[in-house]
């Protein structure tokens, strides 16, 4: 395909993963560095907000992606060429809150830049295109990351890993607390929510797997309405994302108007979010693009240094609808505005929008590319999922 002229809201949080603890706890907060003190930097790529580096593991190169809100994860391909003895199975639950078990090892011997990893708790993923779509081999999760300090410098495409504060000449008016948990080392910081006189505070996970700038957690929605009833612009029933055991359930929905957040006293206007049945609310990979972050995890600091210190507005307008990928097609996800009730459909196939075709697209075109409509108008075809009769209308937003 040319380009993506509708903007696809998947989610695709591929392995925004919380180890699912019950009765058998399972700390994924093992391993070390082969090296005492450590300072490196890694050039990465840039794919679908996705940080993706080459690290080396028995010395022979791989693609990760760098995903602060997941336990360290491989492929089932890379499991089997490794050929790693299976410790045990856990349950594990994605960004959308499902719940599947799957199994861990000990991955050894993997070497980011010039740090070398040894130990380290490993979960592998169920057979799924990402891996493929992405051309990558895993995921380094905050386990991995949790004695280091990592930085992001999206300007230059350099990921630090050090364990030494004073290389980085870090500037502490920038930096808030962060609270990891004791299971994978998940991070967690809190922000600012403004709206008008109110304000409120949401401790919420840095997600770096994460493609979407914020997702509220739907219970989070509920505990901020009780200071400030934010605008709900409009609610749905439908699935609008995809996490490692696949499409998120039908849910009710809801987009959500924030007027402003605040992240280390840094301020972002106009937000326009979609609740989530996640476990946390999250800022994503988007963060980036506005300044460099650094997660202190030794310390636990968070650290945003904004690029420009003019507030950012980050309004847009929304189309009625929010397609999704299900079983190799593109497919009506959401629909927003009941006026098109009984005209699109949850489930119904995508042929073209605005003269782009996409009932035959590959589907790993459709999630690895990042480009949306600039037109206020545009022409929808669609296949109905229940009668395969074709229908053509054109949508505003």
């Amino acid at each position: 395909m040319k380009q993506l002229l509708l903007k696809l809201c998947l989610l695709i949080a591929l392995l925004s993963t919380n180890a699912f603890y019950a009765q058998n706890i399972f700390s994924a907060n093992k391993g070390r560095t082969a090296q005492k003190k450590y300072y490196t930097t890694i050039p990465y790529k840039e794919v679908k907000t996705k940080v993706i580096i080459q690290c080396l593991i028995n010395g022979k190169p791989y693609n990760f992606i760098v995903d602060t809100g997941a336990i360290t994860t491989i492929s089932p391909a890379l499991h089997k060429e490794l050929n790693l003895q299976v410790i045990k199975h856990i349950p594990v639950r994605d960004q959308s809150g499902r719940v599947d078990s799957l199994q861990t090892v000990s991955l050894k011997n993997v070497q980011l830049g010039d740090v070398t990893f040894n130990d380290i708790p490993t979960v592998v993923a169920k057979e799924s295109e990402f891996f493929d779509c992405f051309k990558v081999d895993g995921f380094i999760g905050s386990n991995m990351l949790r004695n280091s300090i990592v930085q992001f410098a999206s300007q230059t495409k350099l990921l630090t890993i050090t364990n030494a504060t004073e290389k980085l000449h870090l500037n502490n008016k920038v930096a808030i607390n962060m609270i990891t948990d004791p299971y994978q080392s998940n991070p967690y910081i809190k922000i600012d929510i403004i709206d008008g006189e109110n304000t409120g505070t949401e401790e919420l996970l840095f997600d770096s797997g994460m493609d979407n700038f914020y997702d509220l957690a739907y219970k989070n929605f509920l505990e901020i309405a009780k200071i400030s009833p934010l605008k709900i612009e409009a609610e749905a029933v439908g699935s609008n994302s995809l996490g490692i055991h696949g499409p998120a359930n039908e849910e009710k929905l809801y987009r959500v108007f924030i007027p402003e957040l605040i992240v280390n006293g840094y301020l972002f206007k106009n937000i326009t979010t979609i609740t989530t049945h996640g476990s946390s609310s999250r800022i994503g990979a988007p963060l980036f693009k506005y300044g460099v972050v650094t997660l202190d995890y030794i310390n636990k600091k968070f650290y945003f240094e904004p690029y420009q210190k003019d507030a950012k507005n980050l309004a847009e307008k929304s189309w009625p609808f929010i397609p999704t990928v299900k079983e190799g097609k593109v497919v009506i996800g959401l629909v927003w505005d009941k006026a098109w009730e009984g005209k699109i459909n949850t489930g119904d196939i995508l042929v073209s929008f605005d003269g782009e075709t996409y009932e035959d697209a590959d589907v790993c075109d459709v999630l690895t590319t990042d480009h949306s409509s600039a037109n206020s108008a545009a022409v929808v075809v669609l296949k109905d999922a229940a009668t395969g009769a074709i229908k053509q209308y054109e949508v505003t937003r």
